[in-house]
């Protein structure tokens, strides 16, 4: 996809990877609309880069709907929409589930958001027969995260859906990437210095994650991964399912015993 004047929607937009992609989306000459559910880190970023903004929560079908209509208000309409906003519960106890609570704010953050996104978007892009959604979902819908059981399985099933949006629509001119990064230096794991990657081994910024995403979305591919070892991983996942669950165990217990509870921020030392 070219995105000289392409109309770019980031939502999750106030930091981390949505915030470096609105940074390299403009460089690149794109229109970039941004969007957020904290208005006050929205309202500094967007001021930051000059771009138009709207707070939404993408958990809220009214909210995405409300989204859609100002950024076609504002730009016209939508070539890209890009799906970034995602939340992250670690499992509250190592031995029992998350509450309720967190499984349902799971799964209408990071599954949910995509289908009300392509609810909304798809009618227009599918008139004009050319679109792109761009989803960022995590190396954990491949791989599974430790210690964070709702976060792998709605970014499983969000991986699922993105599959299927590219399946039924790739003949009416839409484009999908789903994006699968591994371990980013993001306030999600607690870093908010976007430059605390470096010289950390299996850590990356959320520049470095944005350029290797915008790259293959110019390449228009399906799958994007920030880092090649999570293909190698997930291969040797499909060649020998019960041992890679088998190795999966002996990993929760290193980190485990390491750090004496499991500290997602700090999980790439061991991979």
């Amino acid at each position: 996809m070219e995105l000289l004047n392409k109309n770019i929607v980031i939502t999750g937009a106030a930091s981390g990877i949505g915030e470096a992609l609105a940074r390299h989306f403009l460089r690149l000459k794109a229109n970039v609309f941004l969007s957020d559910r904290n208005q006050k880190k929205l309202a500094f970023v967007a001021e930051k880069l000059g771009c138009p903004h709207h707070v939404c929560d993408v958990g809220k079908e009214k909210d995405i709907l409300a989204l859609v209509k100002q950024a076609n208000a504002d730009l016209g309409h939508i070539d890209l929409f890009c799906s970034n906003a995602g939340i992250f519960f670690k499992d509250e106890f190592i031995s029992s589930e998350l509450d309720n609570q967190y499984w349902t704010e799971s799964w209408h953050i990071n599954v949910m958001s995509h289908v009300y996104a392509a609810r909304h978007v798809l009618p227009q892009m599918i008139q004009r027969r050319s679109g792109y959604f761009l989803q960022i979902i995590s190396a954990a819908a491949l791989l599974s995260q430790i210690g964070a059981s709702a976060y792998s399985a709605t970014k499983s099933a969000a991986l699922s859906f993105a599959e299927s949006l590219a399946i039924s629509n790739g003949l009416n001119g839409i484009k999908v990437s789903a994006v699968c990064p591994q371990y980013v230096a993001t306030p999600m794991l607690g870093f908010n210095d976007p430059k605390a990657s470096r010289d950390i081994n299996n850590l990356i910024s959320p520049d470095e994650a944005a350029l290797q995403i915008i790259d293959g979305v110019l390449q228009g591919k399906f799958l994007i991964v920030t880092d090649t070892d999570a293909i190698k991983f997930f291969e040797r996942k499909c060649k020998d399912y019960d041992r890679w669950i088998a190795g999966m165990q002996i990993l929760h217990d290193k980190i485990i015993q390491e750090p004496g509870e499991i500290n997602l921020g700090q999980m790439h030392k061991f991979i």
